[in-house]
């Protein structure tokens, strides 16, 4: 909620703080969770596309190169991207309308966005921002696996699942921030371009990612670029921890379950 109303403000931003409790005092705090069933929805194929697709092009990279690297690591997060984009797109744009100040009377639920958007707009209104997604996410998971790699390679080896999981950890949350300082400012075009109502027959001001990038730099500054940052990262640096050690936590009990599968003796 923070970061999206950071990212489409084009006047400066409070401190993070000051927006949560501004946002409790004037709209409830039910508002810090609007948007919550669009994300909620896109979460299931936002990171099953993007985990899956990493895992098989880490392995088949892996078997071709002879081992792991951080190329390795780096492309199949580059690919991981895409799938993730991908599958995420369409759920984001009913997530940062909701979220938008500008429509806090506009919308009454996610349904009812999706049905104003349907009865007012061209169909290409939920097209919106997929540019942007795509250099979003092919940035910060390029980035965040390639370094997750590096991270862990530097660490003295463990065989503990409890110290495996640690590392992860940390490696997870460091290369989420920094992850998250290379697709910054694609995430803030992102926000934009979902957060502008099409009308029929009226040319958006933001129309493709690069020149729309620049055009917030020219008009508003660098900074403007990095709007949300300081909500995002924190975001991400905990959803970098978290999701990758849980990840690593399932494959483990998964292979564990199917090696003891494979042991036992089978009836008859």
């Amino acid at each position: 909620m923070i970061k999206t109303r950071f990212q489409i403000s084009t006047t400066p931003n409070p401190s993070v703080m000051e927006a949560l409790v501004s946002i409790v005092r004037n709209e409830g705090f039910l508002r810090l969770y609007r948007g919550m069933l669009p994300e909620m929805a896109g979460m299931v194929p936002k990171s099953s596309a993007m985990y899956s697709t990493y895992e098989l092009v880490r392995r088949e990279g892996e078997r071709r190169n002879g081992g792991m690297s951080v190329a390795v690591a780096s492309a199949a997060g580059l690919a991981s991207g895409v799938a993730e984009a991908a599958a995420v797109h369409l759920f984001q744009i009913p997530k940062v309308r909701l979220q938008a100040k500008a429509y806090n009377n506009k919308y009454s639920g996610t349904l009812d966005c999706l049905r104003q958007m349907l009865r007012d707009e061209p169909l290409s209104a939920f097209g919106r921002g997929l540019g942007p997604t795509l250099w979003r996410n092919m940035v910060w998971n390029t980035v965040y696996f390639g370094l997750m790699h590096h991270i862990k390679s530097l660490l003295p080896a463990t065989e503990s699942r409890l110290g495996s999981g640690v590392q992860t950890l940390g490696a997870g949350f460091v290369a989420g921030i920094v992850a998250t300082c290379f697709n910054a400012p694609f995430d803030a075009v992102k926000s934009r371009f979902q957060a502008e109502v099409v009308v029929p027959g009226q040319a958006p001001k933001y129309t493709s990612t690069l020149p729309s990038l620049v055009t917030i730099y020219r008009e508003e500054g660098l900074s403007a670029c990095y709007k949300g940052f300081a909500p995002k990262a924190i975001r991400m640096g905990i959803g970098g921890a978290v999701c990758m050690a849980t990840f690593e936590l399932v494959c483990f009990l998964l292979h564990a379950d199917a090696a003891q599968a494979a042991d036992e003796p089978l009836d008859g």
